[in-house]
Formats: C-alpha cells, structure tokens, sequence
C-alpha cells in the first residue's frame, strides 16, 4: 500500500482540482483546434497587398506568443495532472510542506507553497544579474547579449 503524500486533501477537493485542470487543458485544445482551422481558412484567401500582408504578420506573430505561452502552461497542466494521478500534488517542491487548498485552488499548477513562493521570488528580484526566467529556466542577460 503506498502513502499519499497529498493527504492533507481530501477527495473531493483533489476532484475539484483535477476538474478545474481538465478544464483548462480542454479550453486550450480547443483553442489550439480554433486557431489551427482560422489559420489554415486564412492562408487559402487570396492574394494581398503589402499592408494587409504586413497587418496579418503582425497578428500571426502576436498570435504565436500567446500560442506560445499556452503551450508551456498547458505542458505545467499535463505535468500536474501526472503528480495527481502519482499522489504527489500538493506538496511543495522546495520544503515539502503541504500547499494549502486556498492556494491550489487559486493556481492548481502551484509546485510551491506561498512561503517558498515568495522566498523565490525576492531572491529572484534582489539578483539583478543573472536573471533566470522562472517558465523558460533561462538566464537573462541586463546586457542585452
């Protein structure tokens, strides 16, 4: 018999969270599946001029950071939703103290409990040089380099 490690949820609450996860993941598939078909009906109009080609580059390319941005959270909630399956979820990656259910239920994705959280972050904001994006695990050159 193995040990849940998220004990301090209960089942109702982890369906809560799995739920609201599921949801998420789905609005993103979908969203995904809307842009693809809106792309694809997009390139097969005719030919443009310069500004509207120019115009519909601008859009694509913001179009793509969102995607971009998407993608990376909806491989956070895959990866959630595994620690669910493994009883791992709730539990802080840096104390391995419990998360609290207010804060998962704020931000299911929480791999931290507020105080680690915010121990992170103001280590992260009193180190100027070499930043390192918290999503992308880059560092950030202040030099522009």
């Amino acid at each position: 018999m193995s040990v849940r490690l998220n004990s301090h949820l209960s089942d109702k609450q982890i369906k809560l969270l799995k739920d609201k996860l599921m949801g998420e993941a789905e609005r993103i598939r979908s969203n995904f599946q809307l842009k693809k078909h809106e792309y694809e009906n997009n390139s097969l109009t005719g030919a443009k001029d310069e500004v509207d080609s120019a115009n519909d580059n601008i859009l694509l390319a913001a179009d793509m950071r969102f995607s971009n941005r998407e993608n990376l959270y909806y491989k956070k909630i895959m990866k959630t939703l595994s620690k669910i399956e493994s009883d791992q979820y709730g539990m802080c990656d840096e104390c391995a103290e419990p998360i609290t259910y207010s804060r998962l239920i704020a931000r299911p994705t929480s791999e931290m409990c507020i105080l680690c959280k915010e121990e992170s972050e103001r280590e992260e904001s009193q180190n100027f040089y070499e930043r390192r994006s918290k999503s992308l695990g880059r560092e950030m050159s202040v030099s522009g380099h």
